[in-house]
């Protein structure tokens, strides 16, 4: 047998000798939430959101990949796509187990609790650095570009804006208006999409830090496209947003 099997075999005798009245499906205990994976000897640290049947790992913009629990003689395995946990509940937030692979990680499984009411989302936002030449009529607006062909003066939009309207954004600036599916974490912690924002600028993952009636404070993830026509991949931190009234 390979060294992944034997472990496997040792870790589920170790497990099954373990006295556990109070059996849990581990299936509904992931299934709707959100879990931080800290690698206990690493101390790397994934964030995982569990839906159904797939799960997200946002810190690497993997998407809607399956799992599952697999089941013997009482004890439960983790499936994420291609990699096994060997798994146990320790307590009602915490699950620990072994990641099995050519070296094992020791994992802990901390669940996080919803951060906002993601209601709140919905509406138009403005990044603050942009509110202000909104209200303020004391300041001069510029004017607006010719119209492209079939346009008109009077659909242009500054300063850019976004719209959320349940599971999905829009972004409106100048002559541009683009739109974009949302996946909202279990925990209300991260807004997935595909947005196009700028003429170069892509945004895949916001991180709500804050969020209430009025602002909205977010790292976001963006793809730029350079000279090159590749795309860079960053992450603008403590974006202020408010909320148009």
């Amino acid at each position: 047998m390979n060294k992944p099997t034997i472990l496997l075999i040792l870790i589920l005798t170790f497990f099954s000798c373990q006295k556990n009245v109070d059996q849990t499906d581990i299936a509904n205990v992931l299934r709707g939430n959100t879990f931080v994976m800290t690698s206990i000897g690493e101390k790397d640290t994934l964030t995982v959101d569990f839906k159904d049947s797939t799960y997200t790992i946002f810190e690497y913009s993997n998407k809607n990949l399956p799992w599952r629990i697999a089941s013997f003689e009482n004890n439960d395995l983790l499936v994420f796509d291609s990699r096994v946990i060997a798994i146990k509940r320790i307590d009602e937030n915490t699950l620990k187990g072994l990641l099995i692979s050519e070296k094992d990680y020791e994992v802990t499984l901390e669940k996080r609790r919803i951060q906002w009411n993601k209601d709140l989302l919905n509406g138009i936002w403005i990044e603050e650095k942009n509110y202000d030449l909104l209200l303020n009529d004391s300041i001069a607006k510029p004017p607006p570009p010719p119209a492209p062909p079939g346009i008109s003066e009077s659909d242009f939009q500054y300063p850019p804006c976004y719209e959320i309207k349940g599971d999905t954004i829009s972004a409106t600036y100048f002559y541009q208006v683009s739109k974009s599916g949302i996946d909202i974490s279990n925990s209300t912690e991260f807004v997935t999409m595909k947005l196009r924002s700028d003429l170069n600028k892509v945004e895949k993952l916001w991180k709500i830090k804050k969020l209430t009636d009025s602002i909205m404070i977010i790292d976001r993830t963006i793809e730029k496209e350079n000279k090159k026509f590749s795309f860079l991949t960053t992450t603008e931190e403590n974006i202020k947003l408010i909320k148009k009234r």
